[in-house]
């Protein structure tokens, strides 16, 4: 591999660090990049599988007006407050008139993203698979492929419904991150300061996740809605892409230390993020020491078994940013930029003191061991059709018979 490294290394670390890099199962979540190139920037960096999203809870990667039409209202409420500074009559005059929509198609959009990725492997030529369960990705890793498990960030794709969620997963969903940073129907969302937590519909989600052997993904919650949620699962959970509070005081992803030893404690995985603004305050990028802290810091906290990589790729677009007010793009940190360049965080793991077992766990060990975890917890047959007052019909909308 002949990526150019941010690190110093000696020989015999170097050596040690390609190797380690090479023997490991290299297994990332949280990318929503789904483009067939994407799959040979993968194989580049020597990555063996990666959890993809199908969906996201808002549409940021559209123009100003389509994303603000997929706010909750809360939202609205708040980015009108927001830029009423900014003294723009047409601004002002557009969110109050998204503002009165009621948008779906979420579903609609993940199935089109869904076809463009399992289009992907048909057309690869078997070297590139989805991956069912977690040994579909040690075969993957044996016979040099590439695997995609299926996430979603946030719910909004399954419409309230849980038939929606058994069917997504009969299509190979094995991930559902239970809600983006917006307020949806799951539960109070990370800009929450009420106190509230999971509703009886996100208790109800997580408890069917667990059941179908789901990976129930706790990212961009409230804390409150992250403890309500540990409190109903019988499975361990994920947080897919964050961090130490505890280094970065004023951003609400990181997680503060009791948080960290929850998930921790339960069997759960806290998946380190790779974006700069996550892993220092400020602007500008961040250097590779500066992300490192934040395994460190977990490390120390709450031991190795639990950290996994969240880097959170996604294609930066420049109306993203314009969405949110900001300058940006922040970018991610200093030789891990795209999934490319993944060897560099090997390098950087091998250069904070970290063990080989250790270095194992971190690049993909720990985040296999915790897909097992989940499906172990899988009960698809003991499941009785529920009564449908008033009969299918009425589900359906007049589409099926009563």
């Amino acid at each position: 591999m002949s990526v150019t490294s941010p690190v110093r290394l000696s020989a015999e670390q170097e050596e040690r660090a390609q190797g380690l890099h090479s023997e490991s199962i290299v297994f990332i979540c949280h990318d929503h990049k789904i483009l067939f190139d994407d799959i040979g920037a993968m194989v580049a960096g020597g990555v063996t599988a990666k959890q993809v999203h199908i969906s996201l809870d808002g549409q940021p990667f559209a123009d100003r007006r389509t994303f603000f039409s997929s706010a909750s209202p809360s939202v609205i409420t708040a980015e009108l407050a927001r830029w009423q500074e900014q003294a723009d009559p047409e601004l002002k005059a557009m969110l109050e008139e998204v503002g009165t929509r009621q948008v779906d198609g979420f579903l609609r959009r993940a199935l089109v993203a869904l076809d463009y990725i399992y289009w992907n492997v048909d057309s690869s030529g078997g070297d590139v698979v989805i991956a069912l369960e977690p040994e579909d990705i040690v075969d993957a890793k044996n016979a040099s492929k590439s695997a995609l498990v299926l996430g979603s960030e946030g719910a909004r794709l399954l419409e309230g419904r849980l038939e929606v969620l058994r069917v997504l997963t009969r299509w190979g969903l094995r991930h559902l991150e239970l809600s983006w940073a917006w307020e949806t129907p799951v539960g109070a969302p990370q800009s929450d300061t009420s106190g509230n937590g999971l509703g009886p519909y996100g208790r109800e989600l997580v408890r069917e996740l667990n059941r179908l052997g789901v990976m129930v993904d706790l990212a961009h919650l409230a804390y409150q809605s992250m403890y309500d949620a540990l409190d109903v699962s019988s499975a361990p959970v994920l947080i897919s892409h964050t961090g130490a509070r505890a280094l970065h005081e004023k951003h609400v992803v990181l997680l503060p230390d009791e948080v960290i030893t929850a998930v921790a404690s339960g069997g759960g995985i806290i998946a380190m993020a790779l974006l700069s603004h996550l892993a220092k305050p400020g602007f500008g990028q961040a250097t590779l020491d500066q992300v490192l802290a934040h395994f460190d810091y977990v490390a120390e906290l709450a031991g190795t078994d639990c950290i996994a990589i969240g880097p959170d790729y996604f294609p930066v677009d420049p109306r993203m940013w314009e969405n949110w007010g900001q300058s940006g793009p922040y970018g991610w940190g200093e030789g891990v930029e795209d999934i490319s360049k993944m060897l560099n965080l090997t390098r950087g793991l091998v250069s904070h003191g970290y063990s080989d077992d250790d270095v194992k766990k971190i690049l993909g060990g720990n985040l296999l061991r915790f897909f097992g975890d989940v499906r172990a917890h899988a009960d698809v047959e003991g499941r009785a059709y529920p009564t449908i007052p008033g009969g299918l019909g009425v589900l359906t909308e007049g589409t099926t018979p009563l």
